[in-house]
């Protein structure tokens, strides 16, 4: 019986030591799981400020590419990187990418952000359809396709409220058609002072051949320019339905010295549109109608 005891204590002994054994080994490795995701989620962390020190210097300096060589956030070696961004061997215009690299003793990690570094106003044309037979010109008169956006990768936010005030203010809201006289409102781009003309138009607006029509104009539907119609000023087109168009049998180039804003597309066929840039015209519509847009956009982040 002695004998019998002392054999079933040694095997109980022997079974919880084995117990015992198990349980500190999965404690063990339980450790090195939290410890090996600490490490992830730090490495993860110290990459994400890269980009946002990154962002945040390229917002004060456009012209930024220095990046950023052997910082230590956090137990982690980061390194930043600014370059164009490409889709495979072709360059993709306005477009920046930057890598933001994080390693520490156990793991790295490595997050890379597609940047867009230009405004609405820095353009002639920025539109989010397609664009057909425009000429866009810098404000000297010289003709540059890369003052047009098509496709935007974004559209700007603009206050349409803000605008219909103003608009209605300055008794410029038409909510039909609408064809203006020559020299339509005052024969200049300013009210008064430096408040610009706002006209609203819930329908088309059509300029005739010959005349030239100043300010801002938000334009439901379509825009008819007839040729050697001008507009001196810039064109807000708010829906994607919206339409830029040359019409008529009068074939002459016509002109936007300003800028175009569109939802929908352009299309000069028939005789061309030209579309000069004239910044301060834009820069009236940005700080009156879209003060809030930064001059950077994040477009995709991985």
């Amino acid at each position: 019986m002695g004998k019998t005891l002392l054999i079933l204590l040694a095997g109980f002994a022997a079974s919880f030591g084995i117990l015992a054994q198990n349980k500190n080994q999965r404690l063990m490795e339980s450790v090195d799981r939290m410890v090996d995701q600490y490490a992830g989620y730090n490495a993860q962390n110290a990459a994400a400020s890269g980009v946002y020190m990154a962002l945040n210097k390229l917002y004060k300096d456009p012209n930024w590419r220095a990046g950023y060589n052997n910082l230590v956030i956090g137990g982690n070696s980061l390194k930043v990187t600014i370059s164009d961004d490409s889709l495979g061997m072709t360059p993709l215009a306005h477009r920046l990418k930057i890598r933001s690299s994080a390693s520490n003793a156990d793991v790295s990690d490595l997050a890379q952000v597609s940047v867009f570094d230009r405004e609405f106003k820095d353009f002639a044309v920025w539109a989010k359809d397609t664009v057909i037979s425009i000429t866009a010109k810098d404000s000297l008169g010289v003709s540059h396709s890369d003052l047009i956006i098509q496709k935007a990768p974004f559209m700007p936010k603009i206050d349409d409220n803000a605008f219909a005030t103003m608009a209605a203010n300055q008794s410029h809201v038409y909510n039909s058609n609408f064809t203006p006289a020559n020299n339509y409102p005052n024969g200049n781009f300013y009210s008064s002072g430096s408040t610009p003309n706002a006209t609203l138009v819930r329908g088309n607006l059509k300029v005739k051949s010959g005349r030239t029509v100043y300010g801002i104009f938000a334009v439901r539907d379509n825009v008819i320019l007839e040729g050697d119609a001008k507009v001196v000023g810039v064109l807000y087109l708010y829906q994607t339905s919206s339409q830029l168009i040359h019409s008529g049998s009068n074939l002459s180039e016509s002109l936007v010295k300003g800028g175009v804003i569109t939802w929908g597309n352009i299309n000069g066929a028939g005789g061309n549109i030209a579309v000069q840039h004239f910044p301060a015209y834009l820069r009236k519509t940005a700080s009156n109608f879209a003060s809030d847009n930064p001059p950077i956009r994040v477009l995709a982040w991985k």
